[in-house]
């Protein structure tokens, strides 16, 4: 079985809503929709399948950022949404592992995973600085850059918590569906970011 999993941040300034005069926005913007236009050219399809957590702290009805973020980006690849598996941010590993199972026996749209890494790597942080956040971060990316699925999955969800990174549930949900469609996993290219002391990851894995 063949696929691609491409991670997208799920920050709000890739957002029309959250673009002021100067799109902070546009390079990771452009760098997230490159790949995934690039993932769904080479599974020779053109319908995604988000991955999304749940807002922390939902103040809204409106969807999570991450689903709306993903169709944003979905759109400007000018692929279709074929749907939107949506995991609380909190779950255990063990719920990710199952839903990750799941979906690896439906259909195997490209996989679009939107998540961000810590919040908490500087001062001026939305969670402030946090010694641990470049310690987890850097194990974050190292697995993603390696194609090291269980190493995602050894990502620790309390630390996560506690750096605000709001991305590991949806991260490992989409490691344990590339891991239960079993092949060779290899990584096709990361780049990070980490403007407003905030971990953005583009990474495209590929499973042949």
């Amino acid at each position: 079985m063949t696929g691609s999993l491409v991670v997208v941040p799920s920050a709000p300034l890739l957002l029309p809503e959250y673009t002021g005069r100067l799109d902070a926005g546009a390079d990771l913007r452009r760098s997230a929709v490159e790949a995934v236009a690039a993932a769904t050219d080479a599974d020779g399809t053109d319908a995604v399948l988000l991955v999304v957590a749940t807002d922390r702290e939902p103040r809204t009805t409106r969807s999570p950022l991450g689903e709306r973020v993903g169709r944003h980006l979905a759109d400007l690849a000018g692929v279709s949404v074929a749907g939107v598996v949506t995991v609380a941010w909190d779950a255990s590993v063990d719920d990710c592992r199952e839903l990750g199972r799941e979906e690896a026996a439906g259909p195997s749209p490209t996989l679009v995973v939107v998540a961000d890494g810590s919040a908490r790597r500087s001062e001026k942080a939305p969670g402030h600085l946090d010694d641990r956040a470049a310690g987890f971060d850097d194990a974050l990316v190292a697995a993603l850059r390696d194609a090291d699925l269980e190493a995602v999955l050894r990502l620790d969800p309390g630390l996560a918590a506690d750096l605000l990174a709001h991305g590991r549930a949806p991260l490992q949900v989409g490691a344990a569906t590339l891991v239960a469609r079993e092949g060779e996993v290899t990584c096709a290219g990361v780049a990070v970011d980490d403007a407003f002391g905030v971990l953005h990851v583009v990474a495209r894995l590929a499973l042949a």
